[in-house]
């Protein structure tokens, strides 16, 4: 994504979420400098230590973008606790549309994986309630990109879902999320992600490279979109909307 063009949507919700997760994890701390990869594609001393040093609100999106690029190791003891004190500034970069990345929003939080199973209940309903409104503030974001195709939404939702799979969230329960939002520009996203189907093996499967490892969760999201109700919604959304530059996204999704 443009992650430079597209504008948050911090609802009082997401705002919420992101201000509890600094509580559910302030009482992880650093006692030296980080766990960190210092080979010459990684971490330099410097970076580590500013990592290291700066006030946890202070850390901006490109210091934590080396973090995540470069921090790679992981276990239940030191880094665990590491990647624990950054995570709510992880929360608060991606719920204002600045996801501490060099690849994209997908791989953000992947160090995540396995916090359904071995984290207090707590912290797991700190991440799962990020989770929650951020995919809720998402589906408000509606700006329209001009292509050689014809009008694309700016922002992309299949990112979210990409990032909570590979983080190890309920992806049933980021489903559900968007059933909920009966709105109409919620029915502009679902055609956007139907345009990104394929096939595999005679599966249709959501198309994403990030998700080439999560077949199942791939083929769950592909049969999710195909539902009778999902083209329902499409169908109703031209009149609900009354705005024709989202036409060639829903015809499309069609």
């Amino acid at each position: 994504m443009f992650w430079d063009r597209i504008e948050p949507i911090v609802t009082a919700r997401l705002q919420e979420a992101i201000d509890n997760s600094y509580v559910a994890f302030g009482q992880y701390c650093l006692t030296g400098t980080i766990i960190y990869c210092d080979c010459p594609s990684c971490m330099t001393p410097e970076v580590a230590a500013k990592l290291s040093s700066l006030p946890l609100k202070e850390i901006g999106v490109d210091l934590l973008s080396e973090y995540t690029n470069s921090a790679h190791g992981y276990d239940r003891e030191q880094i665990e606790t590491e990647f624990k004190y950054f995570l709510p500034r992880y929360f608060d970069l991606i719920g204002h549309c600045q996801p501490p990345s060099h690849l994209d929003l997908e791989v953000c939080l992947t160090r995540l994986q396995g916090y359904r199973e071995a984290w207090p209940e707590l912290e797991i309903e700190a991440v799962d309630a990020f989770f929650d409104t951020f995919l809720e503030a998402c589906l408000q974001q509606g700006r329209l990109l001009k292509w050689p195709v014809g009008y694309r939404l700016e922002f992309d939702m299949g990112s979210v879902l990409v990032m909570i799979v590979l983080a190890g969230g309920d992806l049933n329960r980021a489903l559900e999320i968007i059933d909920r939002d009966t709105g109409a520009l919620a029915a502009v996203h679902l055609a956007s992600l139907r345009m990104e189907l394929g096939t595999k093996d005679g599966s249709v499967l959501y198309d994403n490279a990030f998700l080439d490892d999560h077949p199942n969760a791939a083929k769950q999201i592909g049969s999710w979109l195909q539902r009778e109700c999902v083209t329902e919604r499409i169908l109703a959304a031209p009149d609900a909307l009354d705005r024709p530059e989202y036409d060639d996204i829903l015809t499309d999704g069609l």
